[in-house]
């Protein structure tokens, strides 16, 4: 028998999202052979590590370092979002209410093209 491949996955998205429902729904569709790849700030990545943790889930939280602070001073986020992306992601669930509003999810909508250009697949959900 095979082994099953565990699927990588991105969740991304709002500081200030607090939806757990909708993260949880869209993990568990998923199943229970994946990684749950997310970074360092509150809402959505907060969330999914608490989710993760409950469900007994594998995770990496990942932190902004140094190298992220020197290559973008005052956008650091940008190089976790390239770090975490090169980790080798299968798939980006990104949670982000404005999403859609000008000037509004910078750091979501930067690891939603930078997954595009990859080839990654990518859900996004605004609500």
């Amino acid at each position: 028998m095979r082994e099953q491949k565990m699927i990588r996955v991105l969740v991304t998205g709002s500081t200030v999202w607090n939806d757990e429902d909708a993260i949880k729904r869209e993990l568990r569709k998923l199943g229970r052979e994946l990684v749950i790849v997310t970074g360092d700030t509150p809402g959505v990545d907060a969330v999914a590590i608490s989710i993760a943790s409950d469900d007994g889930l594998k995770f990496e939280a990942m932190k902004k370092n140094q190298e992220d602070y020197e290559r973008y001073p005052k956008e650091a986020w940008k190089g976790l979002n390239e770090r975490m992306l090169a980790s080798g992601i299968d798939l980006v669930l990104a949670f982000h209410a404005e999403y859609n509003v000008q000037g509004k999810a910078r750091g979501t909508i930067h690891a939603v093209e930078l997954a595009m250009q990859s080839g990654v697949e990518v859900k996004v959900f605004t609500c």
